[in-house]
């Protein structure tokens, strides 16, 4: 196993790829328009990272940084590779780009009644068997509700919140209205 990395960009040359995988690994309603993500990556707070074992495609992350915090956008991986160690092995890699950042991501939150509640739960568990925990709070986008898993020391909802605005930026934040909830039940928009 020979781990690499590639920057995504427009001129990316297996951008296709990418492509394919974010619209079979995302639904549409968590998808933000490619042409948006790649224009944002050219921004040095964040990192479209292609991953490869020698030259088979892996999958790929897209990360957001701001001083000490890294958010972890979209992380897939290829169906054809998974359940072989390879997310663990990408988590690692980010946990070492980023030491000493706290690392935080977004999932669905877990519902036993939803179509994909077992899927749900292999996801959370993952996460976790990687030494994630769960945030004070809960966002809802998208149209559903999503649990925050942080890596590291505690993130604050000002923190998330700033790291956020930051990646949107000023125009497209006035538009993305999010809704963050407390666990203990509170609205905190």
């Amino acid at each position: 196993m020979r781990m690499r990395t590639e920057i995504v960009t427009k001129h990316f040359k297996e951008l296709y790829k990418v492509e394919k995988l974010y619209k079979t690994s995302f639904p549409e309603n968590e998808r933000i328009p490619l042409w948006f993500l790649l224009w944002r990556s050219r921004k040095e707070f964040v990192d479209y990272i292609a991953f490869y074992d020698d030259e088979v495609f892996i999958g790929f992350a897209y990360l957001i940084s701001d001083r000490n915090l890294t958010f972890v956008l979209y992380l897939a991986i290829s169906s054809e590779v998974r359940s072989k160690g390879y997310g663990t092995i990408i988590l690692s890699t980010i946990k070492q780009k980023y030491i000493g950042n706290r690392i935080i991501l977004n999932i669905e939150a877990i519902y036993e009644v939803a179509d994909n509640s077992e899927q749900r739960i292999k996801r959370k568990n993952f996460y976790q068997k990687n030494g994630f925990q769960n945030a004070d709070f809960k966002i809802y986008e998208y149209g559903g509700l999503y649990e925050v898993l942080i890596h590291g020391s505690n993130v604050t909802l000002e923190e998330y919140k700033l790291l956020l605005k930051q990646f949107t930026g000023v125009l497209f934040s006035l538009f993305y209205k999010p809704k963050f909830i407390s666990d203990y039940g509170t609205d905190r928009t």
